[in-house]
């Protein structure tokens, strides 16, 4: 799969923040700036790449609409791109500068703990392949 574009990005964001699968117009009402139209032709290319999928169907006013929740697979996809989007900066940012800076987001006290921990089972890891 090619980059995500910004739409896409946007789109599968909603999805991964939501605990409940959802519609097109509940995509649109999370976030300004989103048409109906465009969610509607992102969905359909993020089905097509297999980043997506139809959860259900569901009553939408007087309507039946199709539920939507983000695949596994889009995890991976995300991951590649972010990969790739550092491959062209690791030159002016360092492992360490990114992870530094991705850790300084604020989150509550236990995922950060969990975080950490996640971490060091990382580098003890690569360690030993040293």
């Amino acid at each position: 799969m090619s980059q995500l574009n910004r739409r896409e990005l946007d789109v599968l964001n909603i999805l991964w923040k939501t605990q409940e699968p959802m519609t097109s117009t509940d995509i649109v009402n999370e976030q300004r700036g989103l048409t109906q139209s465009t969610v509607i032709a992102v969905l359909r290319k993020l089905l097509n790449e297999d980043l997506v999928e139809v959860a259900g169907v569901t009553h939408s006013g007087k309507v039946l609409s199709r539920t939507y929740r983000p695949t596994e697979n889009s995890r991976d996809v995300i991951m590649n791109n972010f990969a790739d989007d550092y491959a062209n900066f690791k030159n002016v940012i360092s492992k360490s500068d990114l992870c530094a800076a991705i850790l300084d987001i604020d989150q509550p006290a236990d995922q950060m703990k969990a975080e950490i921990a996640r971490l060091k089972d990382i580098v003890a890891k690569l360690e030993k392949k040293i």
